[in-house]
């Protein structure tokens, strides 16, 4: 349950024509940043379960010797082949924007030279392509910063279940705050949520578990 207070004085409401508009905005934007949060980061303890702390989570190891604060193309494919096979055509990148100018750097080892992994064929001149593996990337506030586990996802939502009750609620009062001459808006929203996975899976055939959840170990 999410809950938001605002307080309007009578000046305020008598001198403002969009404070109605402008306040359901800003509070249906700041639910949604909690909401998103709970997702990727909830403990399970009176909030949503979230991706980080699930026990569906396949964490990749860096590779041997790979510096701090680094993203490198083994990393990323690594990552794409832990992902359950049926979760692909669904699947997406996000990251924390800390985590941009590394992968403008990756490249593969082609002979002597290499191959850039994350760059169109005409250098930064041109827009960048944007996806990996053909699955987009997209940068979220809530992934932690490079280097860090959780700051970089390949993940399918479809295999998140979350469930709210009817949407935001919003009601007001002259009562609260009578003496003082503000009006008292709340809004409330219930919602909860958790992975339909409760742990990972064991292929068939092979040993490296799989997920539509897939992260990248700390780098230090």
């Amino acid at each position: 349950r999410l809950t938001g207070l605002y307080y309007a004085t009578e000046e305020v409401l008598a001198d403002t024509t969009a404070l109605g508009a402008l306040m359901t905005k800003g509070f249906s934007e700041e639910f949604g940043f909690k909401i998103d949060d709970s997702i990727m980061n909830g403990t399970g303890a009176g909030m949503f379960l979230g991706i980080l702390n699930s026990g569906a989570l396949v964490s990749v190891n860096k590779e041997t010797g790979q510096a701090a604060t680094s993203l490198v193309a083994e990393n990323v494919i690594k990552m794409w082949s832990r992902m359950y096979a049926r979760s692909r055509a669904n699947a997406i990148w996000v990251i924390n924007q800390d985590v941009e100018p590394a992968m403008f750097t990756m490249s593969i080892a082609v002979g002597t030279g290499g191959v850039p992994v994350y760059m169109p064929p005409g250098g930064l001149s041109k827009s960048p392509y944007g996806t990996l593996f053909s699955r987009p990337v997209i940068a979220i506030e809530q992934c932690q910063t490079l280097g860090t586990k959780g700051d970089i996802y390949l993940l399918d939502l479809s295999q998140y279940l979350m469930i709210d009750k009817g949407g935001i609620k919003s009601a007001k009062s002259i009562h609260v705050q009578f003496l003082t001459g503000q009006t008292a808006y709340r809004f409330i929203y219930r919602a909860d949520g958790q992975p339909l996975w409760n742990s990972v899976l064991t292929p068939f055939n092979g040993s490296n578990t799989l997920s539509p959840f897939i992260s990248l170990d700390t780098r230090s």
